[in-house]
C-alpha cells in the first residue's frame, strides 16, 4: 500500500517477464496484475483459501495463454494436497483446454487421459 515511487522492491513478475523491468502487467480479464506463480505458491501456503484461478492461469508460468500444460499438473498435484476450493468451471476449463492441447500435438490417448480427470461425468 506504498506510493508507486517508495517501493523498494519490483513485483514477482513471470520468468518470462523479468527483464522487462519493474512494469506491473494487468491481466485484461479481472483487472489483477500478473505475478509469478511461485509468489502464487507463497500466498497458497501462507492462506489456504487463496484464489486457485491466479495461481493456475497459464500466463503466470509462460507467455502463451493457451499452454495449460504446468497449470494442469499443478492443479493435479494440488488436489492430491486436498486443495479443493477451484470452482468446477475453472476445473472444466482446466481439463478441456489441456485436453484439446494435446490433442492438437497427437496425443488424443494422453487427452483422453486428462478427459478422465473431469470430475463431473455429464
Amino acid at each position: 500500500n506504498t506510493a508507486e515511487c517508495e517501493k523498494y522492491a519490483c513485483c514477482p513478475l513471470p520468468p518470462y517477464l523479468e527483464d522487462s523491468g519493474c512494469v506491473i502487467e494487468e491481466d485484461d480479464n479481472a483487472g489483477r496484475p500478473l505475478r509469478d506463480v511461485c509468489f502464487h505458491l507463497l500466498k497458497l501456503y501462507s492462506d489456504r483459501h487463496y484464489d486457485l484461478d491466479q495461481l493456475l492461469d497459464p500466463r503466470s508460468v509462460t507467455s502463451d495463454p493457451l499452454d495449460y500444460r504446468l497449470s494442469w499438473h499443478l492443479w493435479e498435484v494440488l488436489r492430491a494436497l486436498n486443495y479443493s476450493h477451484l470452482f468446477k468451471q475453472g476445473q472444466g476449463v482446466l481439463n478441456a483446454s489441456y485436453a484439446a492441447q494435446l490433442e492438437s500435438e497427437g496425443l488424443w490417448e494422453w487427452a483422453v487421459f486428462v478427459l478422465l480427470h473431469e470430475p463431473d461425468t455429464q
